[in-house]
């Protein structure tokens, strides 16, 4: 399956209901769902991320995202994903000042 059609077919069931990215490979036999997320909002597409907590195999607690698609519109700019923290490393001239 192309990369265009595994997208279709994720923006098609996020807009269903909410999943996670082990759902996602179990239903629709799509392995990256991050990617196909990625390029989803790189398309313009809103999709969001809520964080939940859940029980591995090994029964400790690990974090994952659930994704949904709260509206069908498309954003006129898309928004290019990427990590939303920024943190300041000092450089040289920083440390001395």
């Amino acid at each position: 399956m192309t990369q265009a059609a595994q997208c279709a077919e994720l923006l098609g069931a996020l807009k269903q209901r909410a999943m996670t990215a082990t759902e996602i490979h179990m239903e629709l036999g799509i392995a990256r769902a991050s990617a196909r997320v990625h390029d989803l909002r790189r398309d313009g597409y809103v999709i969001h991320s809520t964080e939940l907590t859940v029980l591995n195999r090994r029964g400790k607690k690990c974090r994952v995202a659930q994704y949904s698609v709260p509206t069908e519109q498309k954003l006129l700019i898309p928004h290019l994903p990427g990590r939303s923290r920024y943190t300041h490393r000092p450089g040289k001239k920083d440390a001395n000042s």
